[in-house]
């Protein structure tokens, strides 16, 4: 936890400006921008003690990444929050302003008020990874896009055969991109990475694909402690409305991965035929009457909870393990 004896700097990030909000050592608020490269960051990060602050950034993606590792490197403790987090903790306080500094502002308070946990950064080696794995997801994406429209295109009948031709290079080009992608993949992961990967993918119904995305989104579950909160973090948690008399659940929480919930919602449809656990909850979850695509994500949770499961206790899928247990017991 961030020591609270130390004063919160929020961080709200753009693409080319960083807007920053902190309390002075004479406790006078102070808001900066700054430009949102390597050189001011450093310039900022130099003026103030180690010892005093420590910061709060909001969540963009690669556009807060800059500020977030050379704070790092610097030894200051740094969280990250979701932006959303934000948005939700603005409208509780009635903040209707919708500014640069009003935002800073609101995530220098939110993390006054809750402390949030300091951010655990990945390795290199799972950086360069879920880079590499979103440049494949992107060229893969590509490829469908322009395989629909030289389809769509030949219904034509008036088809000019130069557009054609150039459709049939640029998917021949994207297919040797994604060849060269995956060749690259296997190169960048250790001893480590694999031996978790393997353990990943003993799971009945979880393909290499899938392990991969699973492994670079969460640092092979190290940021985790329990499956409920890797289950809340991938979306597939299920909600509960509940106020006087009324009673009933809106759905699963979407709250991000949305990629990773499509691989893991995939991979339902072959756990629910192979794996016993995922089949057993799925025809008990159907002969409640339930809809079969609530059934499948029943499912989807099933298989993100035995995954935690396997690499926390570093023992491969049993699918009689509990059968097992009860002989030796």
């Amino acid at each position: 936890m961030i020591k609270l004896s130390k004063k919160v700097i929020g961080v709200d990030v753009g693409s080319k400006f960083l807007t920053i909000s902190f309390n002075d050592l004479n406790n006078c608020d102070q808001v900066y921008n700054i430009e949102n490269n390597q050189r001011s960051i450093l310039s900022f990060l130099d003026k103030i003690s180690l010892e005093n602050y420590c910061l709060v950034i909001e969540s963009t993606g690669n556009y807060s990444s800059r500020i977030l590792h050379l704070s790092l490197e610097k030894g200051f403790e740094t969280s990250l929050i979701n932006c959303m987090s934000i948005k939700h903790f603005c409208r509780m306080k009635n903040i209707i302003t919708k500014t640069d500094a009003e935002d800073a502002k609101a995530i220098r308070l939110y993390g006054e008020l809750f402390r949030p946990e300091s951010y655990v950064p990945k390795s290199i080696e799972i950086e360069h990874l879920d880079q590499e794995i979103k440049l494949l997801n992107d060229l893969e994406e590509e490829k469908r896009r322009y395989a629909v429209k030289l389809k769509a295109l030949r219904f034509n009948p008036y088809l000019n055969p130069n557009t054609e031709k150039h459709y049939e290079r640029r998917l021949k080009q994207l297919e040797k991109e994604i060849k060269e992608v995956e060749l690259r993949l296997p190169k960048l992961q250790n001893a480590e990475f694999k031996e978790v990967k393997d353990l990943i993918q003993s799971v009945s119904g979880i393909g290499e694909k899938t392990s991969l995305q699973l492994m670079t989104a969460t640092s092979g579950f190290k940021n985790f402690d329990s499956a409920k909160s890797l289950v809340k973090y991938f979306g597939l948690a299920p909600r509960i409305y509940q106020s006087g008399k009324k009673s009933y659940s809106p759905g699963k929480c979407r709250t991000s991965k949305t990629h990773i919930r499509s691989l893991l919602y995939v991979c339902s449809w072959t756990a629910m035929k192979h794996n016993v656990h995922c089949r057993e909850l799925y025809q008990r979850l159907l002969a409640k009457g339930k809809p079969k695509k609530l059934a499948l994500i029943a499912v989807c949770n099933k298989l993100l909870r035995i995954c935690f499961g396997v690499v926390k206790n570093k023992m491969a899928y049993q699918p009689d393990y509990q059968k097992n247990f009860k002989i030796l017991t």
